[in-house]
């Protein structure tokens, strides 16, 4: 894969930091979509669904979102990115995970980093639904380690035609540890609390017929020992993590990808991309600046707007397109 030609994401002096800018980029007002589009189901082998909401365009391209940790199609990194590509006239689809935002009735298992399986899922549909159309499938955070998994041959069998990751914690387990640490737990309290939120949501409602009690300060790496691998069939905490971490993966990924991620990602370590044995399918970009989803710029993109991000995924959504053009 050939690297894409960037500008740098030069930051303002109000977000020279990987903590500044992903807390700005977070509470900076971002464009939303008009309306939420057409939905669908996608149902899972466990009986599980998976709610979608879907924008036609006119182009040959289907592209796919996935969200992260205790997100859901209404992030505003989601919306922008949905906007972006009917800009673009390409097909987009905004997938909820198993639980999350309008889909919290439709599942009673989690979803977690290794959900590869349930991406697959939603890929067999949309081959179906938008037939002879190239898949393109981005997932930011967690999800961007859910579809390097799938991309590297771990659980499921329909992949997408290309992928686009933004800021993927490719080990889990150091991850999880870092992000209980230092300023970083302004983070893991709000991802604990809107987790423990939706887990006694599924109790109430009876999807659910057991009770997990998560300490109210307790921590992501916590959560994942008392709930996330038990409900999910893993043998412990360390079998989840060590299952699913994608960095095992990416030697073994087939499908053209480009991977984005921050040097200063408060909680997504970089070392572990620099140490990663990455596939020749794999374009990887580090940006100095751009923390956790953020990437602010002093300076407006060419689509005239600072959300450096935005101009990235344009960018290799675009190359992608033009690289399945090129070998059809």
């Amino acid at each position: 894969m050939q690297n894409l030609e960037l500008i740098p994401c030069d930051a303002p002096f109000w977000a020279d930091s990987g903590h500044a800018q992903t807390l700005w980029g977070h509470f900076l007002k971002s464009p939303e979509l008009d309306s939420p589009g057409e939905s669908f189901d996608v149902t899972l082998p466990d009986g599980d669904k998976l709610l979608c909401f879907y924008h036609p365009g006119t182009t040959d391209t289907v592209v796919s979102l996935y969200h992260g940790l205790s997100g859901d199609m209404q992030a505003d990194y989601m919306q922008r990115t949905a906007i972006l590509c009917r800009q673009l006239g390409h097909t987009v689809v905004l997938v909820n995970h198993r639980g999350a935002g309008p889909g919290i009735t439709t599942a009673r298992h989690p979803y977690h980093s290794g959900r590869a399986e349930d991406v697959s899922e939603v890929i067999k549909v949309l081959r179906h639904k938008f037939l002879g159309k190239k898949q393109i499938a981005v997932g930011y955070s967690m999800s961007g380690c859910i579809v390097l998994c799938l991309g590297g041959g771990f659980r499921g069998e329909h992949k997408p035609d290309g992928i686009i990751t933004v800021n993927a914690p490719l080990n889990l387990g150091r991850g999880a540890r870092t992000l209980g640490t230092g300023l970083n737990r302004i983070y893991d309290v709000r991802f604990v609390h809107r987790l423990r939120q939706n887990i006694d949501f599924k109790y109430r409602m009876g999807l659910i017929d057991q009770t997990y009690h998560i300490p109210w300060w307790a921590t992501v790496h916590e959560l994942d020992r008392i709930y996330t691998a038990p409900a999910s069939g893993f043998r412990d905490r360390d079998d989840y993590y060590d299952s699913c971490s994608a960095i095992h993966y990416l030697h073994n990924v087939d499908v053209p990808t480009y991977m984005l991620t921050a040097a200063d990602d408060p909680f997504v370590i970089v070392q572990d991309y620099k140490d990663a044995t990455m596939s020749s399918n794999i374009s990887l970009h580090i940006e100095q600046r751009g923390g956790h989803l953020g990437y602010l710029a002093k300076n407006k993109t060419p689509l005239g707007s600072n959300r450096w991000l935005d101009y990235y995924l344009r960018e290799a959504i675009q190359k992608m397109t033009e690289e399945f053009t090129a070998g059809s």
